[in-house]
């Protein structure tokens, strides 16, 4: 170590003593804005405007002896499954599904959710998802500003090349692409899908590419739903706040789940 003088050691320390103080009080006071920032919405309602299930489809109607049976359907439970709905969530996604001819679902994972939709889809029905494949992680697009907490879980999730669908009968009804969703070219798609599913990177930049490429896809009378609506994703929920301002998207009660129906003006 140089033989510096006593005073030039006692600065040194003094400056880095100030720059660990200052460091400490900036982290404590970040960490604390988002506390607050998850924390904003507990006492009070989320922007988008809540609905009741009846609300959402005619085959949530109540009747006096519970759900329509027009709501019955097949699925897999949660439990243990990586990234899954909760059951309510499944339950919902089935349903819509069964009216479905042409499905589209940003965010394979393992696979569970697209098994679902085949599943409940009429025979003829076609699902499309999307994942990016394990080796080609590297090729993300995630914007600067992009949550760095759900980057890191968005390449945890696509960890998967083979899925739940896998030699099961709904293996035929399911075409599986692997693509970063920012370079699939949804085109030969335009206006040809019934449900879209989005429910891929978690992140601003992502979730608004997947959107637009939802809206181009989707056809009249044709439904977009967004997944894990809630404070904890935080670039979910801010962006579906601000599209909430234009477009006229709804947010199912006791989910995370947000959904836009496209209705043609006459109908509108």
């Amino acid at each position: 170590m140089p033989d510096w003088p006593a005073w030039l050691t006692a600065l040194l320390f003094v400056t880095n003593l100030l720059s660990l103080a200052t460091l400490y009080v900036v982290t404590r006071r970040m960490l604390k804005l988002r506390r607050r920032k998850k924390r904003e919405f507990v006492f009070s309602s989320y922007p988008v405007r809540k609905v009741k299930l009846e609300d959402v489809a005619p085959c949530f109607r109540m009747t006096r002896y519970g759900p329509s049976p027009e709501s019955e359907v097949r699925f897999i439970g949660g439990e243990g499954v990586v990234a899954s709905l909760t059951d309510r969530e499944s339950w919902i996604m089935a349903a819509l599904a069964k009216g479905a001819k042409r499905i589209f679902e940003f965010g394979t994972c393992s696979g569970k959710t697209a098994h679902v939709f085949a599943l409940n889809a009429a025979p003829d029905a076609e699902i499309h998802t999307l994942t990016l494949h394990p080796d080609d992680l590297a090729e993300t697009k995630f914007g600067l500003g992009d949550d760095r907490e759900h980057r890191d879980i968005a390449a945890a999730e696509s960890s998967f090349e083979t899925f739940f669908y896998n030699g099961l009968p709904t293996e035929k009804k399911v075409s599986q692409i692997f693509s970063d969703s920012k370079s699939y070219d949804e085109e030969p798609l335009r206006g040809s899908v019934d449900l879209v599913f989005i429910d891929g990177a978690h992140t601003r930049s992502y979730v608004e590419s997947d959107t637009r490429k939802a809206l181009n896809m989707l056809k009249e009378e044709g439904v977009i739903m967004w997944h894990d609506y809630k404070p904890e994703a935080p670039d979910v929920f801010a962006f579906l706040n601000d599209l909430s301002k234009t477009f006229p998207l709804v947010h199912i009660a006791e989910t995370d789940l947000v959904m836009y129906r496209r209705v043609t003006p006459s109908r509108a």
